[in-house]
This record gives structure tokens, sequence and C-alpha cells, in this order.
């Protein structure tokens, strides 16, 4: 199961298993991005727990992956 799951403006785009995995696909989508979007402030990231499926997840702080 996937450890974290990544929304783009609300909308599922990715689910990774690390943080690490975090770190490069946000490096990515800002390489891509430079024009709209530099500090991925449309970047939603889910923690998602043993009882995520009953708590939705935990929103975390992207900042902390940048």
């Amino acid at each position: 199961m996937a450890k974290y799951a990544l929304l783009v403006d609300g909308e599922s785009v990715a689910k990774l298993d690390s943080q690490s995995d975090v770190r490069s696909w946000l490096a990515k989508y800002r390489d891509e991005h430079v024009e709209d979007d530099p500090s991925a402030a449309h970047v939603q990231i889910i923690e998602r727990g043993a009882l995520w499926w009953i708590t939705g997840g935990k929103l975390v702080d992207r900042l902390q992956f940048l």
C-alpha cells in the first residue's frame, strides 16, 4: 500500500511509498512547472496510515519535502 497520495488541484496524480519518492516527484514537478507553479502550491500530499480509508489520511505540509 502506498504511504503517500499526491494530488494536484484535488485530483490524484501519484501514490508513493517513501519520503524520498515524494521529494523526487516534487523536484520533477517543480522542474516541469517552472513557469506556472514553481513552489508546487497546487500540490497536496496526503499521508495514508493504517486506517486511511476511514480517516481520509493526514494532509502533510509540502514544504517538509522541498
